[in-house]
């Protein structure tokens, strides 16, 4: 009896023995950081999988929207290179709906992907596996790729608008300035001043566009042709007001305006040719900054959609 109690002590010794090894093994082998059950993770994965299928798809017409964008401000470039201003004017106007549709797509992708369930709150770790946690911070990182859209765009509308814009009231004020010429020669000097009126309008209207480049390239040689430009016109004017106070009459006033617009003729460019190219410059020069710009959210964008989670 004793020998058969024996027995059984010892084998309820080892079952003792075999279940507090099994408790060891389970501890030593418990999860690591970032492991899940799948048992306890499938219902939560199972609910927010498709809610993130809707945001990596919408994320997609974000890439190709971009995509497209890329290809417009890059048009844009080229047409302003040729001076092409209307080719110019049309790109951005398809641009500034695309940036639109893209602001527009990644603020409700990136909404959609804050109010989804389970994702933020502290049980995520253990209703949620792994693979979708991460896929779920991979969307958000591409919603918020795009951000630098905007100033992106802005930049390149600036440019290449005011550089566009900035070339035809260079051409306008040439042309009033060439008619005040004309009607100087005829002796109508109050024709002559009204067109030189409109000459100080354009080059108004020049500075104005200027301050608008400022931000983003180099105005320094635009801005000694607006002052050389000025200081003509305003010679110019001086001359057809002497001129008309004396009925046409050489005067020492005459003769001393007529010297300050020899001078000041003399520091002008032969034609308006070099300043539409150096305008066309100022353009690119903005304008390339601003595509390279696009061109790496573009990057940044396509690359974390396609890495796996």
């Amino acid at each position: 009896m004793r020998g058969a109690l024996s027995a059984i002590a010892w084998l309820l010794a080892v079952v003792l023995i075999a279940l507090g090894a099994a408790g060891l093994v389970g501890v030593v082998d418990a999860p690591r950081d970032g492991d899940t059950d799948p048992a306890l993770t499938a219902a939560g994965d199972a609910l927010l999988t498709p809610l993130l299928d809707d945001a990596e798809a919408e994320l997609r017409i974000v890439a190709s929207d971009v995509e497209d964008l890329s290809a417009a401000a890059r048009r844009a470039l080229a047409a302003l290179s040729g001076s092409k201003l209307d080719d110019v004017e049309a790109a951005v106007a398809q641009g500034d709906l695309l940036v639109t549709a893209v602001r527009e797509r990644t603020l409700g992708v990136a909404a959609d992907l804050r109010a989804m369930p389970i994702i933020s709150t502290p049980t995520a770790e253990v209703e949620l596996s792994a693979e979708v946690r991460a896929r779920h911070a991979q969307l958000t990182e591409a919603a918020g790729a795009a951000d630098d859209l905007d100033p992106s765009w802005t930049r390149l509308t600036a440019s290449s608008l005011a550089a566009s814009r900035l070339s035809a009231v260079l051409e306008a004020h040439v042309t009033a300035v060439a008619t005040a010429a004309e009607r100087g020669r005829s002796a109508d000097y109050d024709a002559a001043l009204r067109a030189l009126d409109e000459a100080d309008l354009a080059l108004a209207g020049a500075r104005e566009l200027r301050d608008l480049l400022v931000s983003t390239v180099e105005v320094t040689t635009l801005d000694e042709w607006l002052d050389r430009s000025e200081a003509y016109n305003v010679a110019l004017r001086t001359l057809y007001e002497a001129l008309r106070d004396v009925g046409g009459r050489v005067t020492n006033a005459v003769r001393a305006a007529i010297a300050a617009e020899e001078a000041a003729r003399a520091k002008l460019p032969p034609d308006a040719r070099g300043m539409v190219i150096i305008m066309a410059d100022i353009g690119r020069g903005g304008m390339n900054g601003a595509v390279i710009a696009i061109e790496e959210a573009r990057g940044r964008l396509i690359e974390v959609l396609d890495e796996g989670p």
